[in-house]
């Protein structure tokens, strides 16, 4: 890597730690409580001011190391999939170079399934196509002539060249029109979605809130410190602020997980988009079966002797530059081919024109014009019905046991050209081709049915061959099979109301498939499964993209998800670690909402009864380690645990589903604590630290936690209920020795002293009785939501 590059990289990443670092710090709550610091150290309570400086920075720090180090796993993870070119040496050796290290004026080499890194200048055409709809959003495919000027995000489609480079990556058009995208933010997970708007709004009710206390503060003539803190302690309790981190911890750890089940993440938040897939859409080859098909048999109509079909099919496959596995099957098949002959015109392979074809002049001086794809496309350029009739006998007898043909066919005509309408076709060869189901793949398509995703096959192939791999695969409604003939003529509109219809769908083109994916996911959340150039756009399209690991670069490159051992049968596991992480991701939310929504109610409750908030920031601050520090240890822990049924795929939004579960529980809360606030002693009353009060939300606060996980889980492995009984005897050991610390006491501003033995028989009484209320609240929710 040069100079330039590495210098480029540097910046690059500073400006992503810069982004880290400020996401972290620049935040409504830290200047809230940094503003607390402030005054308290101003108005000469030098203590406070200290220790909640101290707890601030801490909290920040550990937050900031974990967002980094997060970042920099996934970093470290993604360059496996880093997208890879080859550049010509001026002694003509080729290298592989990532596309940072690429410079003004590098010959690169292109080939099939490559996105162009740079603008250029084509040095050498083999016949080359590309697609420009990563630029303009159209997914047609173009030939392009030596001297032609290309864009950068262009995907070569056929044939190969050379490209002389005019610009590099960040100078290209595609890279000022990314211009501002961050990884971090782009294509947010529902989750997230969800806990930002919530953060978001809980920011404006903590503004108004402020004004309130400030209001109430000056018209009763209440201290300043006491203001101070009132509006510190709320913004510690108001704003789950944490959440976000902390899902993006939970995520990025999901992350590190999934690779070892060879799922590599490519976005951080895919983790959760692995377990919302409502429609799963593939294709068949590569997917279904294996990547490369193999040849059962050749078969020549009766003008052709087979010596004579080996022959010229050699000549072809000498000729041809292509190096898909379908070709590469036949020269397998054929054997040892020995090209001596002179090409004078190739039209490559392509799926936006189902042929190949080469016109090319053989050893013996005999010019020939070869033609090889799909039959169903080619055969109404036959001039014999004969042939005709005997392509469609062989195509329904084959394609009803799964099998596919290609044909090779030679022209009559004077040229070769790409207008076949004089093109005047006979027959050389029929080849049957059949790829073996991949290993696994029939578990893998029932577990994805179970939890009642809808398998769809989106293939370029028969539709009879589609139906009898999908049949053999186990996917259901098999009933009905469309083809891109039939759709050729839809609106947008009939996507939108008929594609969800269909399971399976045969002789697509690369553009119909975009189309079919943009569709559903209006019908739900759509993944979509490829791994050649042609899936490419609909990879980008779908709101979950899986790529094969030694698929297209452009495949890769595009996808969310890159399967590492190329197989689908690596994603039941994926979605399992999935759905765990699901699971935990709403155990910390209620955790996080149900702490704020406690502290808002609370507040509400005292204002309403004309008392102060009785609680100060550092007093939030011990109180948050009890309800949601050392439990999230335990769920992040649990991370790693694959539920231990994964159920259907639930169908609420994530609001929907955690909602009455934590407005519910955190109302009787607040009940609880605004009744212990009111049967404690008189003069602890005026404390603005109010000890029952401290203590009674830790042990409610842990009692909801308790009850959490099995709301959202079910029931409970015997080792997590061990890990719950543990964490419960670690918490009543830290409160014990908290209590007995003066210095403890004295730093988290615990005041007062501990009332009479007479209050704790009340005390438990009330515990007992939210315990039994908070049962209720589980198991009169459960049924309401999906999937438990």
């Amino acid at each position: 890597m040069n100079n330039a590059s590495k210098r480029e990289q540097y910046i690059k990443r500073l400006k992503e730690l810069w982004y880290i670092i400020s996401r972290n710090i620049f935040l409504l709550t830290n200047g809230i409580i940094a503003l607390v610091v402030v005054l308290l150290l101003f108005f000469g309570n030098t203590q406070s001011g200290l220790f909640l400086g101290f707890i601030l920075i801490i909290n920040v720090t550990l937050g900031l190391a974990q967002d980094i180090r997060a970042w920099y796993t996934l970093q470290t993870l993604q360059l496996l999939t880093a997208p890879r070119v080859i550049r010509i040496l001026p002694d003509g050796k080729e290298e592989s170079v990532l596309t940072e290290e690429i410079v003004k004026g590098d010959t690169l080499k292109l080939k099939t399934g490559d996105v162009l890194p740079c603008d250029g200048t084509l040095l050498e055409s083999y016949t080359i196509e590309l697609s420009m709809g990563l630029l303009t959003g159209e997914s047609n495919s173009f030939p392009k002539q030596k001297g032609d000027y290309i864009l950068a995000g262009s995907i070569i489609t056929a044939g190969s060249g050379l490209l002389m480079t005019d610009t590099v990556f960040k100078e290209s058009r595609i890279a000022r029109m990314t211009e501002g995208i961050r990884d971090f933010s782009v294509n947010e997970s529902p989750i997230q979605k969800a806990v930002n708007s919530i953060v978001r709004y809980s920011g404006y009710i903590l503004i108004g809130v402020i004004f309130f206390v400030i209001a109430r503060g000056f018209l009763l003539h209440i201290s300043g410190v006491v203001v101070i803190k009132n509006i510190g302690a709320l913004a510690s309790s108001i704003v789950p602020q944490g959440l976000v981190f902390a899902l993006t911890l939970l995520f990025a750890y999901g992350a590190t997980h999934l690779f070892k089940r060879n799922v590599l993440l490519q976005e951080v938040n895919a983790v959760e988009k692995l377990g919302r897939i409502k429609n799963l859409c593939m294709d068949k080859t590569g997917t279904l079966t294996e990547n490369r098909p193999m040849v059962e048999r050749m078969e020549v109509p009766s003008e052709m002797t087979l010596e004579q079909a080996r022959i010229l099919t050699s000549l072809y496959l000498g000729g041809s530059q292509d190096v898909s596995q379908t070709i590469l099957a036949l020269k397998e098949f054929i054997g040892d081919i020995h090209f001596s002959g002179h090409i004078i015109d190739i039209i490559p392979f392509s799926s936006w024109h189902p042929y190949g074809a080469l016109e090319v002049i053989s050893s013996a001086g005999k010019k020939n014009i070869l033609l090889i794809g799909s039959g169903e496309y080619l055969a109404q350029y036959l001039i014999d019905a004969k042939e005709k009739e005997w392509l469609r006998e062989i195509e329904k007898r084959e394609a009803l046991q799964g099998k596919r043909i290609i044909c090779l066919f030679q022209s009559a005509s004077e040229h070769l050209s790409k207008d076949l309408v004089q093109a005047k076709l006979s027959f050389v060869a029929i080849f049957i081709l059949s790829s073996k189901l991949r290993p696994g793949i029939e578990e893998a398509i029932t577990f994805f049915q179970n939890r009642g995703t809808h398998i769809r096959i989106i293939s370029g192939d028969h539709p009879e061959t589609v139906r009898a791999v999908a049949l053999l695969a186990g996917v259901k409604h098999c009933d009905q099979v469309i083809t891109g003939a039939e759709m050729k003529d839809w609106t947008d509109a009939d996507f939108l109301e008929r594609a969800s219809h269909y399971s399976l769908f045969a002789r697509i083109a690369p553009e119909q498939k975009e189309k079919i994916i943009e569709a559903l996911k209006h019908n739900g959340f759509t993944a979509m499964v490829g791994d050649g150039a042609n899936d490419a756009l609909a990879i980008k399209k779908a709101d979950l993209g899986i790529a094969m690991f030694e698929g297209a670069p452009a495949t890769r490159q595009l996808a969310s998800v890159v399967l590492m051992n190329n197989s689908f049968t690596a994603l039941p596991g994926g979605v399992e670690l999935s759905e765990s992480i699901i699971k935990n991701a709403e155990i910390f939310s209620s955790l996080f909402f149900g702490t704020a929504l406690t502290g808002l109610f609370f507040f509400l409750g005292m204002s309403l009864l004309g008392f102060s908030f009785p609680l100060t920031p550092l007093n939030i601050t011990l109180i948050n380690y009890f309800t949601v520090g050392f439990p999230g240890i335990l769920v992040s822990y649990w991370t790693i645990w694959n539920v231990e049924k994964v159920h259907a795929q639930s169908t609420e939004k994530f609001l929907e589903k955690i909602s009455p579960f934590i407005i519910s529980s955190s109302f009787f809360q607040s009940l609880v604590m605004l009744t212990v606030f009111f049967l404690s002693p008189q003069n602890m009353r005026n404390d603005e630290s109010h000890l029952l009060v401290i203590l009674t939300w830790c042990i409610i606060g842990y009692i909801f936690f308790l009850f959490t996980p099995a709301f959202y889980r079910g029931a409970l492995l015997l080792l997590q209920r061990r890990d719950l009984l543990l964490l419960t005897f670690f918490e009543v050991g830290f409160a014990f020795l908290l209590l007995h610390i003066p210095f403890l006491l004295q730093f988290f501003e615990v005041g007062g002293n501990l009332p009479d033995m007479h209050s704790f028989p009340l005390l438990f009484i009330l515990f007992g009785l939210y315990g039994i209320l908070q049962y209720g609240i589980v198991f009169t929710l459960k049924k309401y939501v999906t999937h438990i």
